[in-house]
């Protein structure tokens, strides 16, 4: 099937609360967003939480603010009383995060569904496709030595695959330990069907018969996700193909319960600069600013920043620079704004190698970002990382007129505040390799002074009509190129490279100009 052939496409996003979600996992959930939004069908937000030992109170509105800053809006999921009801697990959440009414196909966490799989289960028991064991936790490791030692990759033993389910229910009902087991083929070969991969044939006798419920009563991810697609009426599933190993024990399951498999699409995962795949515990990218997981699952006390209100990028550049991931328009297009995107995106443009997140690549897309905001809009967007950095804000209109004139050059909101800090000072903290250069010379003195005389009557003031009077100036000093310009700038900024020279004068203005002047005299020769 291809992902036309369905009226509605409806796709999901289910990610784990066991730590902050990260880029990677973000780009997949965005792959599904824009086939949903293409075909103008439904796009899901489903909470696998069957993992309750792992559980990291905030990290529900961690993803939940991540996907709002992002613009990855769901169309069911969950909503303000479901969330609610689980705040002692999830800590506190903004209830304007989240819809009033998540939608008919809920609840949207799966710790809340454990009636619907137990039921699920209980029918595969009855129909003789799953049955009851009881192995411990020593026995099962007694049979992985014996693998190790034969040097064969672990496989349960199927020792309770034939026993009596009368008998089996009555050591249950006893209080015996027990898991549910899905019976596997055990020859031939097991055909799945991938929109990326195609069909593949799975020899048998490599898979074992894999638990569908556990001990603890909560089903694992190989059951409870297959059961929701189904029930949620998803068309489309696509995952990292780090899942395309486990395919086979879903689509059995699927087959054992008589149910048509949506399409699957493996798509190829986000690696870090070290060709690893990035997880919650290595390489982590967060959208927003997170607390740091350590390798053993464990918060560090460490604080990862955020790609958007730490280092400054717009959601914009981030979700166009995510979509290229592992995805082409089939052309050499890379500033795709998210309505393009949407027009464009289909699975035959997915790849099946992982693409590397790189950093330089995304501050250059973003730094074309901001170089196409407005005035307005670059301003607003900076005012944060201003205010964050504790800029002298306090004159509003010249804060406003000096951001532009760095716009061009920036590739990270980040940058903006040592853009135009030094510009807000009365006086500007010299470079003292610039000063001994340029002011530290002879002649530097009085040619400041002439400089610093002939902007003072000046009656129109304009970028031209300063850069006119300062060549002028230079001229009459023997000056040319940049021994016109350079003692200026180091005179008024304190360094040797900055915005254009004649604009930043221009919005500086005469007194704060008359103050930068004083004072670069004092350190100047002649």
């Amino acid at each position: 099937m291809s992902e036309a052939t369905k009226s509605t496409v409806r796709t999901r996003f289910a990610p784990s609360p066991t730590g902050f979600a990260h880029a990677g996992v973000f780009r997949t959930a965005l792959f599904s967003w824009l086939l949903a939004r293409k075909h103008g069908g439904q796009f899901l937000l489903r909470i696998e939480d069957t993992d309750q030992v792992r559980l990291v109170p905030g990290s529900l509105e961690h993803l939940l603010r991540s996907m709002k800053a992002l613009g990855l809006d769901y169309d069911e999921g969950p909503d303000q009383k479901s969330v609610a009801l689980l705040s002692e697990k999830y800590g506190a959440c903004d209830p304007n995060l989240l819809p009033e009414d998540g939608g008919k196909f809920g609840p949207y966490f799966q710790s809340q569904r454990l009636t619907r799989y137990s039921e699920v289960v209980e029918g595969l028991l009855e129909s003789g496709k799953a049955y009851f064991a009881f192995e411990t936790r020593e026995e099962l490791d007694q049979q992985r030595k014996i693998s190790d030692a034969l040097k064969r990759p672990f496989l349960y033993n199927r020792h309770y695959r034939e026993y009596s389910l009368e008998d089996a229910r009555k050591r249950v009902n006893s209080g015996e330990a027990h898991v549910v087991r899905l019976k596997m083929p055990t020859e031939g070969s097991i055909v799945t069907r991938d929109v990326l991969h195609g069909e593949q044939k799975w020899d048998a006798t490599t898979q074992d018969d894999f638990i569908i419920l556990k001990a603890d009563g909560f089903p694992p991810y190989h059951l409870a996700a297959m059961v929701d697609d189904h029930d949620m009426e998803i068309t489309h599933v696509l995952r990292g193909d780090e899942w395309l190993s486990s395919f086979p024990k879903h689509w059995c399951l699927f087959q054992a319960l008589g149910w048509e498999p949506p399409q699957f699409a493996h798509v190829p995962n986000v690696m870090g600069p070290d060709g690893k795949k990035l997880s919650k515990r290595h390489g982590a990218l967060p959208i927003l600013g997170a607390p740091e997981m350590g390798k053993d699952g464990l918060l560090t006390g460490n604080e990862s920043p955020g790609f958007l209100d730490d280092e400054g990028f717009l959601p914009e550049a981030l979700v166009n620079y995510l979509a290229l991931i592992g995805w082409s328009p089939g052309d050499d297009r890379e500033i795709m704004p998210l309505e393009e995107l949407t027009q464009a995106f289909s699975l035959d443009g997915v790849g099946r190698s992982g693409g590397i997140f790189d950093a330089e690549k995304l501050a250059w897309m973003n730094g074309k970002y901001l170089r196409a905001l407005t005035p307005d809009a670059y301003t607003k967007a900076t005012w944060p990382f201003l205010e964050k950095a504790g800029a002298d804000l306090s004159d509003r209109m010249l804060v406003q007129a000096l951001l532009p004139l760095e716009q061009e050059k920036i590739k990270k909101l980040s940058e903006a505040p040592a853009t135009v800090d030094y510009l807000l000072l009365d006086s500007p903290e010299y470079v003292e390799k610039s000063v001994q250069k340029y002011l530290k010379v002879p002649g530097a003195g009085a040619y400041l002074a002439a400089i610093a005389e002939a902007l003072e009557t000046l009656e129109t003031w304009t970028p031209e009509v300063i850069e006119s009077t300062c060549r002028t100036v230079g001229a009459a000093h023997d000056r040319d190129k940049g021994e016109v310009t350079h003692p200026i700038r180091v005179a008024l900024t304190g360094r040797e490279i900055g915005p254009s020279l004649f604009e930043t004068i221009a919005v500086l203005g005469k007194e704060r100009l008359a103050r930068r002047f004083g004072k670069a005299k004092e350190l100047a020769h002649g």
